[in-house]
């Protein structure tokens, strides 16, 4: 099918980013969000048809882009499979377990594709240390170590609130949680701890878990909300049999290879901002059936991860995950809330 119109749910700062992306690809956007002040910004700054309820949003696009709080995402995405509508979904997938497989098999069954912005896949740097690892470039991965850290988000904002948005682990971590399966496979146990319980609501400002992989593999993951009045910083060391690949956004050159030589002939690629690559295969997989580097499983995989994590830093226990003893490859690819912007 030819995408010509998309709606966008959630009308705060991600749905801008996804606003921008779509107008990018030349794709129609609307929008709705539960809040008229972000309806009318979406209107007059960025030029979106908005619509004033979901019915009748629904009833104007191919595609619904959900961007809401967490926990709306099950509420409207549901409400766009069962319209038949394609569905994009922001991380993470839903809010818990039971929702994610609601929504998978509700668009299996309504023959629609379900897809999760997992976004961390198509930052170029991180996506090029996929590719070195696949081509076997350090050898069999043992060791990863990832970072991501910045200050605390202003304001009294949803994600604060551990109900609502599973905290700094379901908020946070869960883009690095998605980056590690996918270098080292699926994760067989957690152990996670939550620091500084000094941010609003109450909300933890720091996390550290420890994955294990099926594999073997170990990462070590951490997670920060207390970078106070400094720069938002990201950061992954892979270490394997052969080699290491060791990547930071405030270090120059921002990746380094050991031994040198692993690195890749014409060095590191550049690429399209990342928003918009992985909207733009999305896109190819609904209209062509492409399949995008992640998938609703995936997007899944992560939630439970993170879900474990979540239970670990509460109960001080490691979390033991169920998995598929034959699968130790790589990471594969394959209740009301109200609609408000993220």
């Amino acid at each position: 099918m030819k995408v010509k119109s998309v709606g966008v749910v959630g009308l705060g700062g991600m749905g801008g980013v996804h606003i921008a992306g779509w107008q990018r690809l030349g794709v129609d956007v609307h929008g709705y969000d539960g809040l008229p002040e972000a309806r009318a910004r979406a209107r007059d700054e960025r030029g979106v048809t908005v619509h004033d309820d979901m019915e009748s949003l629904l009833g104007a696009v191919d595609v619904v882009d959900v961007c809401t709080p967490t926990d709306a995402h099950h509420t409207v995405a549901l409400a766009g499979i069962r319209a038949g509508r394609h569905v994009i979904c922001e991380k993470p997938l839903t809010r818990t377990l039971a929702e994610a497989d609601e929504l998978i098999a509700a668009a299996r069954e309504a023959g629609v594709q379900l897809h999760v912005a997992q976004v961390v896949r198509f930052f170029p740097e991180y996506a090029a240390a996929r590719e070195a690892v696949v081509a076997g470039r350090i050898g069999t991965p043992a060791v990863l170590r990832l970072t991501r850290e910045g200050g605390m988000p202003a304001g009294d904002r949803w994600y604060h609130d551990q109900a609502r948005s599973g905290g700094i682990i379901c908020d946070v971590m869960i883009h690095d949680i998605d980056f590690a399966r996918w270098i080292a496979g699926d994760v067989v146990r957690v152990y996670a701890k939550t620091l500084r319980p000094a941010g609003p609501q109450g909300a933890h400002t720091h996390a550290y878990a420890i994955l294990t992989h099926a594999s073997g593999a170990i990462s070590h993951l951490t997670a920060s909300w207390a970078r106070l009045k400094a720069p938002f910083r990201t950061s992954f060391e892979l270490a394997g049999s052969e080699g290491m690949l060791d990547y930071a956004t405030d270090q120059r050159p921002a990746v380094r290879t050991a031994p040198p030589e692993l690195a890749f002939a014409g060095g590191w690629p550049t690429a399209e901002d990342p928003w918009a690559a992985e909207l733009r295969e999305f896109l190819a997989a609904i209209e062509d059936g492409t399949p995008p580097r992640v998938g609703a499983e995936d997007g899944r995989a992560a939630l439970e991860i993170a879900l474990a994590a979540v239970e670990s830093a509460e109960t001080g226990r490691a979390i033991e995950l169920p998995t598929d003893e034959s699968d130790t490859n790589l990471g594969t690819t394959t209740a009301s809330a109200e609609v408000t912007s993220a």
